[in-house]
C-alpha cells in the first residue's frame, strides 16, 4: 500500500517520541553506542520492516579515531564519554527551502580536523537524532539533485535547539515520491522510470481530467472514443489497456481483472499524480504488469482549522460549464480537505452530452503522540450519451452510458519506535457502470470516404450491467536496518466481487478471493549507489500461487558541483515480473457463449529497461533516455469451440513484445523561457494472436492503437505573473479496426496544438484561457469516433 507516507504536516522527531533535543542526559557510559546497538537488535528478522515517519537510516556512526577502543573509553575516567552531561542528543529536519521534509538525506557530523564524527540519514519527514560530546562541529547535509550544504557551523550543548538544514532547490525542482517503493524516496534515488505530474500545474493549465493530464506522459498513449465522457483507455510502454494498475491515495480502483477507464476521473481536488512505468507487481500483486498510476489527493496545509475556501468556475465552447468548490483547515491534531466539482458539455454532436459530479474529502486525526488515523474518499457520479461511430453512421440518438464510482478507506498508522512504523489499512472500491440502449433506432449501412459496408448494421434495444466491488485489508510494516538498508514487508486480503450481465435477466455473480505478501529491501551505498529488490508472492482464488520479483538501481556516476554546467549523471536498471488476474467473467462466466474458464493461468510480463539520466546547463536542464524491452504471454483471447452452436470460452492463447525508447527533455532558458518534451519509439509484434482471424490481431501486426511514434513538446513564457503556453501532441499512424465492415485497419497519425494564457492574480487565485486543436484539425483516435474540433475554455480561481 502506498498510504500514509504523508500524514498532515510533519512533526518533530521530539513532539513524537518524546525526546529532550537539548536536555537529554546519558546516564550510563554504555549509552554513547546506544542507537547503533538499537540498529543492530532492530535488524532481528522479528523487526523486518523500512521507515516511514522513522530515520530512513539511523545508524549512528563513530569514528575509530574519535574513540580508539569503546571498552576503554568507558572504563577511562578521563575519556569525555565518562561524563554523562558531555553527551547531547540533538535532533533536526532537512527541508528544502519552501519547508517541505527532504528524506533519505545524508547528514555527517565533522570536528574541527575534518573527520567525520557520526552520520546517519533523514526519516520519511527529513528528521534525524545524533547523540554528540559538546562542543564545536560542522554539518554537512547531500541529497543528490539538490546543492549540498557544506560546513554549517554546530555548537553542541545542553541549550542546543533543534536544528534546521534547508537544502536549495534546483531550478529543475526534484520530487519525492512514493508509489516507486511504497516509502518516500527523492527521486534521484529511485531506478524506476517516474513521472510526477503536480496538482498546481494542473489547475494553472487547465486540465481537467486525468486521462487528459496522461497525454503528457512520455511511454503512455491515451485513447479516447471521441469527446469528453466516452470510453477511455490508456496503453502504457505497449502493454495492453487492462495492464495498469490505477489507485487513488492507495485505494486499488481498477475492475477486477485489470481495466479502467478513465472517462470519469476528474483533476479534482488532486495534490499530484505518480506515473511508474514497468511491471510493479513485487509490490502490488496482479494488475500492475506495465505499470502504476497513482493519484494523490490534497491535504489541508492551511494554518488554522477555520475553513480555507476556494471557488472554480470555468466555461467554454460546446455549451462547457465546469464549477467547483473546496475547503481545508490544519490544527495542530487534525488536517482536512474536501472539494466538489461539477462538469457538463455536449460534445458538439447529438446525443454525446457528457455531465460529471465529484465529491472528494482526506481527513487526519493524531489521537495520540505516536498514531495517526486517516480517512480518505472520492465519489465520482457521470452519464454521457453514447452517439456511437457517428463518423459511419448517423449518431445513435438514445444510447447513454451511466457510470458510478466510490472509493474510501481508513488508515491506521503506529510510530513504534524511531526506526519502526506500522500500518492498517482498510480501503473498498465500488464501481456500477450500466449501458443502455431503450429503443431501436433503425438499420444503417456503414460509409466513409467512399467505402461502403457490404452488409447492413441494425441497432437494437439493450442494457447492460458491470457492477464491481474491490475490499482490500493490508498490513505493513518499515523498519532501518544497519549499512543503509530499509526493509519493507507487508500483506494484505483482497475479496473481488461483481455483478455483471444484463440486470433484466439472471446476470452472472463471481466471487473472488486473493492474498499476498511482500519484502522489499532498499540499500543506500556511499551516497552514490542505491538499488531496490524486492518479491511477492501471490495467491489468486483463480490461479493459485505466483511469485512477482523486481530489482532496481540507480548509479550516481557523476554529482552535481556547484553551478558547473555538467550535472547529476544517473545510470538506472530495472527488471521485473508482472502478473494479471483473469476478469470476473473470464473465469465465471455460464453462458454457453462465452463459457468461463476457471483453469485460466495469470497473464504474465517480462520486463527489463535501461537508461540514463543527465543533468547539465548548471542544473537548469535534464534529458533522460530509456530503453526498454517487454514480452508478454499467457494473454488470454476468446475460441469458439463448437461453430454450430457457437459456444466458445476463454483461452490463454496470446503472445506479444514490445520494445523501444523513452527520451524526455527539460529545460529553463535565460527570459523566463522553459521548454519540455517527450518522445517514444515503439517497435511491437504480435508473435501468437488472441484473435488469428481478424486481420488488426494477426500474428505479425503491429499491436492494436499503439503507435511507433508518438510525444509532446511544451514551451512555456513567464513573464511576471503571466505564463504563456502552447503544447504540442503528436501521435503516429498506427493499427485500428473500423468494426463496421468497411475493412480500414490502419488509423492516420495526427497532431494538434493546445495554446495557454494565465495571470496569476495571488497565491490562491488565477485566472486561465485555453484553446485546445487551435488548429481546427481533423482527427479520430480511434476509427469512427471523431475528436473534438478546436474549443476554448475560459476559467477562474479564487481563494480566501
Amino acid at each position: 500500500m502506498n498510504w500514509g507516507v504523508r500524514i498532515g504536516e510533519p512533526r518533530s522527531a521530539s513532539e513524537v517520541f518524546g525526546l529532550r533535543s537539548s536536555k537529554s542526559e546519558i546516564r550510563n557510559p554504555k549509552s554513547a553506542i546506544s542507537l547503533a546497538l538499537f540498529s543492530a537488535v532492530l535488524a532481528s528478522p522479528f523487526s523486518a520492516n523500512a521507515a516511514t515517519l522513522e530515520i530512513c537510516e539511523q545508524e549512528l556512526q563513530i569514528s575509530d579515531s574519535t574513540f580508539p577502543n569503546p571498552q576503554s573509553a568507558i572504563r577511562n575516567p578521563q575519556s569525555e564519554i565518562r561524563n554523562p552531561k558531555s553527551t547531547q542528543r540533538i535532533t533536526g529536519r532537512v527541508e528544502d527551502e519552501s519547508g517541505a521534509a527532504l528524506p533519505r538525506a545524508l547528514v555527517e557530523v565533522h570536528d574541527p580536523k575534518g573527520k567525520v564524527l557520526a552520520k546517519t540519514r533523514t526519516n520519511s519527514r527529513g528528521e534525524f537524532v545524533l547523540d554528540l560530546p559538546e562542543g564545536s562541529y560542522t554539518v554537512d547535509v547531500e541529497l543528490a539533485g539538490f546543492a549540498p550544504l557544506k560546513d554549517q557551523a554546530l555548537e553542541v550543548t545542553q541549550s542546543t535547539p533543534p536544528l534546521r538544514l534547508p537544502l536549495e532547490i534546483p531550478s529543475i525542482q526534484q520530487q519525492i515520491v512514493v508509489t516507486a517503493t511504497n516509502t518516500e524516496a527523492p527521486l534521484p534515488q529511485v531506478g524506476s522510470s517516474v513521472t510526477v505530474l503536480t496538482g498546481d500545474q494542473l489547475l494553472r493549465d487547465g486540465v481537467a481530467t486525468v486521462g487528459e493530464a496522461l497525454r503528457r506522459v512520455p511511454g503512455l498513449v491515451l485513447v479516447r472514443s471521441g469527446g469528453a465522457g466516452q470510453l477511455t483507455s490508456l496503453f502504457v510502454r505497449g502493454g495492453e489497456s487492462d495492464y495498469t494498475k490505477v489507485l487513488i491515495d492507495g485505494i486499488v480502483v481498477n475492475d477486477p481483472g485489470g481495466s479502467y477507464n478513465f472517462a470519469n476521473l476528474t483533476a479534482s481536488n488532486i495534490d499530484r499524480i505518480e506515473v511508474i512505468r514497468g511491471p510493479q507487481s513485487a509490490l502490488f500483486g496482479s494488475d500492475a504488469i506495465a505499470g502504476v498510476v497513482q493519484i494523490f489527493t490534497k491535504r489541508g496545509t492551511s494554518e488554522g482549522l477555520s475553513p480555507k475556501p476556494t471557488v472554480l468556475v470555468e466555461g467554454g465552447t460546446f455549451a462547457t460549464l465546469r464549477y467547483g468548490g473546496g475547503i481545508e483547515g490544519k490544527g495542530e491534531r487534525a488536517d482536512y480537505s474536501a472539494a466538489f466539482t461539477r462538469l457538463d458539455t455536449d460534445n458538439n454532436v447529438s446525443n454525446g452530452s457528457f455531465n460529471q459530479t465529484t465529491f472528494t474529502g482526506n481527513f487526519g486525526f493524531v489521537p495520540f503522540r505516536k498514531t495517526e488515523l486517516r480517512a480518505i474518499f472520492r465519489a465520482e457520479n457521470g452519464r454521457t450519451g453514447v452517439p456511437g461511430a457517428w463518423a459511419f453512421h448517423r449518431p445513435d440518438p438514445d444510447e447513454y452510458f451511466h457510470r458510478r464510482d466510490l472509493a474510501g478507506g481508513v488508515l491506521f498508522t503506529h510510530f513504534a519506535t524511531m526506526l519502526w512504523t506500522q500500518k492498517v489499512s482498510y480501503t473498498v472500491s465500488d464501481s456500477r457502470q450500466l449501458s443502455v440502449d431503450p429503443a431501436d433506432s433503425g438499420s444503417f449501412v456503414p460509409e466513409f470516404q467512399g467505402r461502403r459496408a457490404t452488409e447492413t448494421a441494425f441497432d437494437f434495444p439493450f442494457q447492460f450491467l458491470n457492477q464491481t466491488r474491490r475490499q482490500r485489508v493490508n498490513y505493513q510494516s518499515d523498519v532501518t536496518l544497519p549499512s543503509g538498508h530499509l526493509l519493507t514487508a507487508g500483506a494484505e486480503y483482497e475479496r473481488e466481487s461483481g455483478t455483471i450481465g444484463d440486470p433484466s435477466f439472471e446476470p452472472l455473480s463471481a466471487l473472488r478471493n486473493n492474498c499476498g505478501a511482500y519484502v522489499q529491501d532498499q540499500w543506500a551505498l556511499y551516497n552514490r549507489f542505491f538499488a531496490t529488490v524486492g518479491v511477492r508472492l501471490e495467491h489468486n482464488g483463480n490461479f493459485g500461487f505466483f511469485a512477482a520479483p523486481r530489482a532496481s538501481v540507480a548509479l550516481h556516476v557523476r554529482e552535481a558541483s556547484g553551478r558547473s554546467f555538467w550535472g547529476l549523471t544517473k545510470i538506472k536498471g530495472n527488471f521485473g515480473l508482472g502478473i494479471k488476474e483473469p476478469t470476473l467473467v473470464e473465469s465465471f462466466s455460464e453462458s454457453p457463449f462465452f463459457r468461463g474458464n476457471p483453469d485460466l493461468l495469470p497473464e504474465k510480463s517480462n520486463s527489463w529497461d535501461a537508461g540514463i539520466e543527465q543533468g547539465f546547463g548548471g542544473g537548469r536542464s535534464a534529458l533522460e533516455i530509456t530503453w526498454f524491452d517487454n514480452r508478454f504471454r499467457n494473454q488470454i483471447g476468446f475460441a469458439t469451440t463448437n461453430f454450430t452452436t457457437f459456444e466458445g470460452t476463454f483461452f490463454n492463447i496470446g503472445k506479444t513484445r514490445a520494445r523501444g525508447v523513452e527520451t524526455i527533455l527539460k529545460t529553463d532558458l535565460p527570459r523566463r523561457w522553459e521548454i519540455s518534451g517527450g518522445y517514444t519509439f515503439l517497435s511491437s509484434r504480435v508473435l501468437e494472436s488472441t484473435s488469428p482471424l481478424d486481420p488488426a490481431f494477426a500474428k505479425g501486426q503491429e499491436l492494436f492503437r499503439r503507435p511507433r511514434h508518438s510525444g509532446y513538446a511544451e514551451l512555456r513564457w513567464k513573464p511576471g505573473s503571466w505564463t504563456f503556453g502552447a503544447t504540442g501532441i503528436a501521435v503516429g499512424r498506427r493499427v485500428d479496426g473500423d468494426f463496421s465492415g468497411l475493412g480500414m485497419t490502419r488509423n492516420p497519425g495526427y497532431a494538434i496544438v493546445n495554446l495557454l494564457a494565465s495571470y496569476r492574480l495571488s497565491d490562491l487565485s488565477s485566472f486561465f484561457a485555453l484553446v485546445e486543436n487551435a488548429f481546427d484539425k481533423e482527427y479520430m483516435e480511434v476509427l469512427g469516433f471523431p475528436a473534438l474540433r478546436r474549443h476554448f475554455r475560459i476559467g477562474l480561481r479564487f481563494g480566501l
